[in-house]
């Protein structure tokens, strides 16, 4: 064959071949697994350092995290800073952190500690669709993308990219390439059972490994003609570890969703695609604490795949282009010129724009107004409150979507305290409150409260807040409660009781405040109150009924800045009021101060609680309003609770604790070594106050934080002989008065 043929032959197939070889795209296609899609940063990493462009990203669930963040412009490094920066734990809890919660909702908390929280929709129970709404998560995505606010296209991104949702009410699977990217990635990754589904372009999304996984379909459908896949899945669980029905359920869509994914990856061609399976041996998708590890796996797969990755490689300066097209777009903070609260999901959105009124007209601030949503948020009847920012002429604001919770808007709340001192002294608490939520679209509510067991209660009240940013509030209320107590001996002891009496006490009363902030609150109530007290056993020398019929106003201040109700690690709480007790014509008067202060910190898991209770009362000492309790887990340990009943009490802390089991897990059960050191003391006149008196008391003890609240197993004793084992739920915080 002559040798100029050949040469023409050979032009014209480079003819032919050069045009499809511009037209390769290589595609990264990035599949869901949880906390194992870590691992996705270690082959991005690789990725970078052999030089290799990306064309187009496909992702599901985790992999349309990394992937979108990294379509958006960010490095493996920045995603990996981005990683490392979050608390997962934190992530997993809707409500903001203990210290921006509303103060209302932290004296919830220390009434209820933990409890259970049930809807009431429509006549019946309803229950939300999952464990978490995504609040921060979402919020987080929206920060991390804001430079993408005005790219609907995701084509027009840095590197094209689509995400995989799953529409829960039909099964379909939905491929997000336009629109909001940050709801786009928080549809796909909406775990079922886990995150609850979120609502997009009128579809109620749900994860999209459920239909695709490993969405290798997608990225050929968009182009990719070379693709680089990262199967980072959870591998089927062993026979043996099917232990349970959830193990067996999570199975089931394990099965589904590797059979799919098997399908998808048998269609790869191993001449121009590459599939990569990091080995992250028995790591769990929920264990987020070891991201690290997964990093680590995908360099790891990267690397053992060096010599087939480097197909994708190219030269210095046709990378540096990719790179200067693969930058996140520059984002400077708009001045907010309006602010729009979308009044369609809630009965409360007047609310919502009182909390963030004040960001108009400043440079926007995300972290000011994520804290502000977060406030908003904490107040307890919303499913999400979202925010994107606006384009209207050449203004941009901030348009803000509050949803009212789906299994609202009323709700039933039931708590549980049990106490135990293990020599036939024992009591339950049980406290159930139904909530009417959104009477008004300023946030008013009617909350009514039952009590039963050592304490019978009732509580009925009105709560409606106002002003420009809802910092102040009116509340009227209804109140009765009953209680048996001891009158003892001068030593004390409970055995050694002469009676026992029955004291009932009924008020109506209104309560006017003042909450600068989520750690302060100030306020005045004035109520009308009627007391009395029946002996039900004892010596017939003592009275068979007191009474008391009087008026009362009282002031107080509360700071509570600590991080949690139960075992604490920073913060104060302080507790300051004094009470007139006006009488009726034989001069009844009286008053009372009470301080209660708690001051939590901590080195590692080492923790301490220093505290200290004070109770005076002045003037009439008759009045039973004007008797404070001692007794108690680290609350003059040894003597059990509420045993001492006087009208001047005095109590000084140390309690210590540390926790034995890992915090850095995702789910991990809270338990607690620890002991108390206190001196306490109790007189029935000012005048007769003698540090004296004062009692050495100390406690050795093990706590959990349980979904009911904080468990402590106990063993107190008190100077006197008097001793106490302790089996209880309850706070060693105490709310006063």
């Amino acid at each position: 064959m002559p040798r100029h043929f050949l040469r023409h032959l050979s032009t014209f197939a480079l003819t032919l071949l050069l045009p499809l070889a511009a037209q390769a795209k290589t595609c990264l296609v990035l599949g869901g697994g949880g906390a194992r899609g870590a691992a996705h940063i270690g082959v991005l990493k690789v990725l970078e350092r052999e030089r290799i462009p990306i064309d187009c990203i496909t992702g599901t669930s985790m992999g349309a995290i990394a992937g979108g963040l990294y379509a958006a412009g960010y490095d493996a490094d920045a995603i990996e800073a981005v990683l490392k920066g979050i608390d997962w734990k934190d992530m997993f809890r809707d409500d903001p952190s203990r210290e921006e919660l509303p103060m209302r909702r932290k004296e919830d908390e220390l009434r209820f500690l933990g409890g259970i929280e049930l809807g009431l929709k429509d006549g019946s129970i309803a229950l939300p669709r999952g464990l978490v709404q995504g609040q921060k998560l979402q919020l987080l995505l929206r920060r991390l993308l804001l430079s993408t606010a005005q790219i609907p296209d995701f084509d027009a991104l840095p590197i094209p990219f689509r995400s995989i949702a799953t529409d829960i009410g039909n099964g379909e699977k939905v491929v997000f390439g336009d629109g909001d990217l940050a709801m786009a990635i928080r549809a796909s990754m909406s775990v079922p059972g886990a995150f609850a589904p979120i609502r997009y372009r009128g579809r109620l999304m749900v994860d999209g490994g459920i239909v695709d996984n490993v969405p290798i379909d997608i990225a050929r459908e968009i182009g990719g003609t070379r693709l680089i896949v990262v199967n980072v899945g959870e591998p089927l669980l062993k026979e043996d570890q099917l232990t349970s029905p959830f193990s067996i359920a999570n199975q089931m869509l394990s099965t589904l969703m590797k059979r799919e994914t098997d399908s998808q990856q048998s269609t790869l061609n191993p001449d121009t695609d590459l599939l990569l399976v990091p080995d992250m041996g028995d790591m769990g998708s929920a264990e987020f604490h070891r991201a690290d590890e997964a990093v680590a796996a995908g360099l790891r797969a990267a690397e053992t795949e060096i010599t087939a990755l480097r197909r994708y490689s190219v030269g210095e300066a046709e990378y540096a282009a990719f790179r200067a097209r693969h930058q996140q777009q520059a984002f400077d903070p708009p001045l907010v010129a309006f602010l729009d609260v979308l009044r369609g999901r809630s009965r409360t959105a007047a609310y919502v724009e009182q909390r963030l009124s004040d960001i108009v007209g400043k440079p926007l601030d995300t972290q000011q107004l994520e804290k502000d949503i977060g406030l908003a948020y904490g107040d307890g009847s919303y499913e999400r409150i979202t925010y994107e920012l606006e384009k209207r002429d050449d203004q941009v604001g901030v348009s803000v979507q509050p949803i009212d919770k789906g299994w609202g808007p009323n709700f039933l709340r039931f708590g549980l305290r049990l106490s135990d001192d293990f020599a036939g002294r024992n009591s339950y608490q049980l406290l159930g409150e139904i909530n009417f939520t959104g009477l008004n679209e300023l946030g008013g509510e009617s909350r009514n409260r039952l009590e039963l067991g050592r304490v019978t209660g009732l509580h009925s009240e009105f709560y409606q807040p106002f002003g420009d940013a809802g910092q102040y509030y009116v509340a009227p209320y209804l109140d009765y409660n009953a209680y048996n107590f001891p009158i003892g001996t001068d030593n004390g002891r409970a055995n050694d009781a002469l009676a026992e009496y029955r004291r009932s006490s009924s008020s109506m009363a209104v309560e006017l405040g003042y909450t600068p902030n989520s750690t302060w609150r100030l306020s005045g109530t004035a109520g009308y109150n009627y007391d009395e007290a029946r002996r039900r056993v004892g010596t017939p020398d003592l009275p068979n009924i007191l009474s008391n019929t009087y008026s009362s106003f009282m002031l107080r201040a509360t700071r509570d800045s600590l991080d949690d109700s139960g075992f604490p690690s920073r913060g104060t709480r302080l507790d300051l009021s004094h009470q007139f007790l006006l009488g009726d014509s034989n001069g009844t008067n009286s008053d009372v101060s009470r301080l209660s202060w708690d001051t939590a910190f901590s080195y590692g898991a080492n923790r301490w609680l220093l505290g200290a209770r004070v109770h005076s009362a002045g003037g009439n000492s008759q009045l039973l309003s004007t008797f404070g309790t001692l007794g108690g887990l680290a609350n003059l340990s040894g003597y059990t609770e509420n045993q001492i009943l006087a009208n001047q009490i005095a109590l000084g802390r140390v309690v210590y604790y540390r926790r034995l089991t890992d915090a850095t897990r995702l789910i991990s059960v809270p338990v607690y070594l620890g002991g108390s050191l206190e001196a306490g003391g109790y007189w029935f006149s000012r005048e007769a106050i003698n540090r004296d008196d004062l009692i050495g008391a100390g406690s050795v003890f093990v706590g959990v934080d349980t979904f009911l609240g904080p468990m402590f197993l106990g063993f107190g004793h008190a100077e006197g002989g008097n001793n106490s084992f302790y089996l209880s739920f309850g706070s060693l915080l105490r709310s006063d008065p």
